[in-house]
């Protein structure tokens, strides 16, 4: 019985311990976690906004979604950016950028963060340069080139050009009679991921439209 009460009450110990140590560590480590997310991110946005853009302001977040305005060396808003999420996925919390112009036509989508299941639903969220076997061995111009430029996928590339100012986007082929700028086709196998990817989007266009007033070019 004592020796029973004495392994529970060492156990406890050591429990308490480690879980203060890795209070402390977590506490100490969060800013520093928290200023890398925000650098990946802001590298990630820089990728769905013009070239000309010379400073990128963030604005309130509001219902969940955080916009960021486009500035040109004038300090003139050349386009707008937007984070989002859904915490739908396979995986738990997606969250999304959309980059977009003055008349709500969206730039470009990126997933900033994920954590689907590689290979699956991963393939709804990534973005992925192919390459060839001799790039494995040496770096080419087209490769550094290809640094600055947003890699392909064909989920993700598919909002390309629709308008924020559209309506909700929707899986499917339209019929004739339909208007087909909110229509995406899901990645098959990844369905879930690809509607956490929507749900995200179609939240930043409400806010969108709440909060900007667009061009009508």
């Amino acid at each position: 019985m004592k020796e029973s009460l004495r392994l529970t009450l060492s156990l406890t110990f050591i429990c308490a311990i480690a879980g203060a140590a890795l209070a402390f560590v977590s506490q100490k480590t969060a800013g520093p976690r928290e200023k890398a997310r925000v650098a990946q991110r802001d590298a990630k946005m820089k990728l769905l906004l013009p070239e000309e853009t010379a400073k990128i302001q963030e604005s309130p977040a509001g219902n969940g979604v955080t916009f960021f305005e486009a500035r040109d060396n004038t300090g003139k808003i050349i386009a707008y950016c937007a984070e989002g999420s859904d915490p739908n996925g396979f995986g738990g919390e997606v969250k999304v950028l959309v980059g977009f112009n003055l008349n709500g036509a969206i730039r470009g989508v990126l997933v900033s963060e994920n954590s689907e299941t590689p290979g699956i639903g991963s393939r709804a969220c990534n973005r992925e340069t192919p390459k060839s076997f001799w790039s494995l061995f040496q770096k080419t111009e087209d490769d550094t080139n290809r640094e600055n430029v947003l890699p392909p996928n064909s989920y993700l590339d598919s909002y390309n050009n629709c308008r924020l100012t559209g309506g909700e986007f929707q899986f499917g082929l339209p019929s004739p009679e339909q208007d087909t700028n909110n229509y995406v086709m899901p990645i098959t196998g990844a369905t879930i991921s690809s509607t956490a990817i929507r749900n995200a989007v179609n939240r930043i266009a409400s806010e969108a439209k709440n909060r900007i007033s667009f061009t009508q070019e």
